[in-house]
């Protein structure tokens, strides 16, 4: 099976199935699986025997006419297709509304599997590509419930069809305020600053920071700031992340770009198109292996994001550097964790790579470490893309991982 195309003549990631698609599975089962998806890009999935068949993605779930919509399609393709399901599988978040459907189902006699979130971007993606061997798998997204019940987003996963080992991830960071940091960036924002200056033990304003680099914050009631204060100092009501789309969030924010995200990913989006074309010189970041594991960070770019936006330097030299300093540091982890593992085929999925100069930068540097990079073409790149991954990590663990692929890597 060839990779997938150079990095410099990518098509743009998909963000949703324009209309149903049906691909051969890598695992053959017996079983009747029906995989129902993550939530803000809802989607579906039934396999059964080595095909996987993908009606087209609703939306958001959230929204009651979409969620409701969402029962409707599954219930018209078990109908139609005659599909009882023996096993449903699902995202291991408890409070999806895919989840809380998959229980329903579990109820009426099939039996749920829980697949993490990452785990089935990666595979989707394996399945698209058939690529059957283990990969290393580079996700980055927004939120996706870990097994220790933090929200990851910045993870490289040693994986396989049927299961994955954690190999590094963005060091932890507070959502302030749980899932309105999703929406107000300058939580994020507040929570990346502050954990940049963790030896001080005073409050952001009083830190010592150059009073030009914090005027973004102006614009949030000072109110606000004190909550944010006390829930950095707390915990309360900030779950820990590793959430790679908040950090662009974060940063968009910090450069006056954007406060609030109204439409997804309107933060990254404003900051991807605000980075100055070519080359562009990294900023500091930090990559630590050790026993537990490789940890990423990026404070000292935030610290170095903050003096450069201080003295004025223009907001689209310092976006690119900051996509070149992201691109450097995930290139440098996945180098590591193919070293460890002798692995040499990288997968790269999760919405962050909808970002087309984070992708292709990330590509064209493992390209010429000699790793083979696949990125996906026809699945979506994002959280519609999850219900393949899930229903494919369920076969695998059902059926012990056997194969039907031939030809891949």
């Amino acid at each position: 099976m060839s990779p997938t195309a150079h990095a410099s003549t990518l098509p743009p990631a998909a963000d949703s199935y324009g209309e149903a698609a049906t691909l051969r599975g890598p695992v053959q089962t017996r079983r009747r699986i029906l995989a129902v998806g993550a939530e803000r890009q809802s989607s579906i999935c039934l396999y059964h025997a080595d095909q996987a068949y993908c009606p087209e993605t609703l939306g958001d779930l959230s929204h009651p006419a979409v969620y409701r919509a969402y029962r409707r399609q599954i219930e018209q393709h078990i109908r139609l297709r005659a599909f009882k399901p023996d096993i449903v599988a699902h995202d291991l978040h408890p409070l999806y509304l895919s989840t809380q459907y998959a229980r329903e189902r579990a109820a009426m006699g099939a039996v749920a599997v829980g697949v993490q979130h990452h785990h089935a971007h990666i595979v989707s993606v394996m399945t698209e590509h058939r690529l059957s061997r283990p990969v290393i798998g580079v996700c980055c997204d927004g939120v996706g419930f870990g097994d220790d019940g933090a929200a990851w987003g910045c993870e490289v996963l040693y994986a396989t069809l049927a299961a994955y080992t954690r190999i590094g991830h963005l060091n932890y960071f507070p959502l302030l305020g749980g899932d309105a940091a999703a929406t107000e960036t300058w939580r994020s924002a507040y929570a990346l600053v502050r954990q940049s200056m963790e030896h001080e033990q005073c409050g952001l304003i009083r830190a010592g920071i150059p009073r030009e680099a914090l005027a973004c914050f102006d614009q949030v009631p000072a109110e606000q700031l004190e909550v944010l204060e006390r829930l950095w100092a707390s915990t309360l009501n900030a779950p820990p992340t590793s959430s790679l789309g908040r950090v662009f969030d974060a940063v968009s924010f910090l450069l006056g770009l954007c406060d609030r995200n109204d439409r997804p990913a309107q933060a990254a989006i404003a900051l991807e198109q605000c980075a100055l074309p070519g080359p562009a010189e990294p900023y500091p970041y930090e990559t630590t292996a050790g026993p537990e594991g490789i940890r990423m960070s990026l404070s000292a770019t935030i610290r170095s994001i903050l003096r450069d936006h201080a003295h004025r330097q223009n907001r689209g030299r310092i976006s690119a550097r900051f996509h070149e300093t992201v691109a450097r540091m995930l290139v440098a982890t996945t180098l590591i964790a193919a070293e460890r593992s002798g692995v040499t085929a990288v997968v790269l999925s999760g919405g962050c790579f909808a970002n087309a100069r984070l992708r292709t930068r990330t590509m064209e540097l493992l390209e010429r470490r000699h790793l083979t990079v696949y990125s996906p073409q026809l699945v979506p790149i994002g959280d519609a893309g999850i219900a393949l991954g899930q229903a494919v990590v369920a076969a695998a663990r059902l059926e012990g991982e056997s194969s039907t692929m031939d030809g891949d890597e």
